[in-house]
């Protein structure tokens, strides 16, 4: 097991640059033809979980998407779309209480649950409440379109769409230009040393 490299938690540029590392690492194949999420195909893949569930990633990612939430203070939910969204969720909530930030997690199904409530969301989700959508990798913003429409059904409002990896398709052009999309690391960042 690899010892982890020990990185400066207070200089986001030293952390963008371990999580690139990392994401290199593990995260990023070329030379593949697979088909994604999406109903895509493609050469290459990025599996944002091999980041996301892994300790020293999922820290990283969650201190870096904080750092980026500043920009949006009113924002007092963060979450998305089950199953890429919810370690992002719980990491950036649980370091948000060490920060001061203090935001509420949330979770969207893919589908209403089949018993109980039958709710679309886990967590408290009020009317009114300005949300960071989270999602590990964004190729054509499907994920991120599914989890704001639940969230705007409910009555919140999506502010901004935090992605640890943006895939830089083409096919999201419309949902970039639609909705505040930042990321952590784009397929030019992760291709800068791969392949240049």
């Amino acid at each position: 097991m690899p010892i982890p490299v020990q990185v400066s938690t207070t200089d986001p540029s030293k952390m963008r640059a371990r999580l690139l590392e990392l994401v290199r690492e593990r995260a990023y194949k070329d030379g593949l033809d697979i088909v994604l999420a999406s109903g895509k195909r493609s050469t290459f893949y990025i599996n944002g979980k091999k980041v996301t569930l892994d300790p020293e990633g999922l820290n990283l990612t969650a201190r870096l998407m904080l750092k980026e939430l500043e920009d949006f203070p009113a924002v007092t939910a963060v979450g998305g779309l089950t199953l890429g969204a919810d370690p992002l969720a719980a990491a950036v909530t649980a370091l948000s209480f060490e920060t001061g930030q203090n935001l509420r997690a949330f979770l969207v199904r893919k589908e209403p649950k089949g018993h109980g409530t039958g709710s679309l969301i886990e967590g408290d989700l009020a009317p009114g409440d300005k949300v960071a959508i989270l999602e590990d990798t964004i190729t054509t913003g499907g994920s991120a379109r599914k989890a704001i429409a639940a969230v705007t059904d409910a009555g919140a409002e999506p502010v901004v769409v935090l992605a640890l990896a943006d895939r830089e398709d083409d096919d999201a052009d419309g949902f970039r230009a639609e909705f505040n999309v930042r990321t952590l690391l784009t397929l030019t960042d992760i291709r800068g040393a791969v392949h240049g």
